[in-house]
């Protein structure tokens, strides 16, 4: 178990791009939503679902967690997860990301130093639902979100980041399929073909 760190999905979006509910979508048999909370459960003492509509997911058998502010996007499922938790920080992730990679997870969680977040800060950009989040943003992180200032990249000048690169990243991994989300139909189909 990683200590310290509690395990949060975010499963609150509007999924318009994919049609229905992505994180019921079913891939080899389970939801999606389903083989994220396995991976997770295996690596933190607690863990917790941030959703608007917990009848959806009582299957799941999670702790659930809903905005405080509503339609501000990640930024206040991630919000709502840092004031609901009992650990320091919690590792994000969306509820579309099947390819979650363990020992990555562990490697952001354990890095050395009093950061407010650690990000994936890839060639693309960052990756802010794949990241590890610090109680110690919570301040700021509500003043945004009251001041209806939703976009997480608001937030990058005023927190302390540890920006933990592609090459960092790759000397851990193979390659960088572990960000692969699922956005449309296609992006499940095409991780059928991938072999995962």
């Amino acid at each position: 178990m990683i200590n310290q760190v509690a395990g949060v999905i975010l499963a609150g979006g509007k999924s318009s791009r994919f049609g229905s509910n992505k994180a019921l979508a079913l891939h080899q048999g389970t939801a999606l939503v389903q083989s994220i909370t396995h991976r997770l459960a295996d690596l933190f003492p607690e863990t917790l679902l941030i959703t608007n509509t917990p009848e959806d997911y009582t299957f799941l058998g999670w702790p659930m967690a809903a905005d405080h502010y509503h339609n501000c996007g990640p930024l206040a499922g991630i919000h709502a997860a840092l004031r609901a938790i009992s650990q320091p920080r919690a590792f994000v992730c969306g509820c579309d990301m099947p390819l979650l990679n363990p020992t990555l997870i562990r490697f952001l969680c354990e890095l050395p130093g009093d950061h407010d977040v650690v990000l994936p800060w890839l060639s693309a950009g960052p990756e802010p639902l794949y990241a590890v989040y610090s109680k110690n943003g919570l301040p700021i992180i509500e003043q945004n979100l009251a001041n209806k200032q939703c976009k997480i990249g608001m937030l990058y000048e005023k927190l302390r980041i540890r920006k933990v690169s592609a090459e960092e990243i790759l000397e851990i991994l193979p390659d960088l399929t572990t960000f692969h989300n699922i956005n449309h139909q296609h992006d499940l189909a095409r991780l059928a073909t991938m072999g995962q």
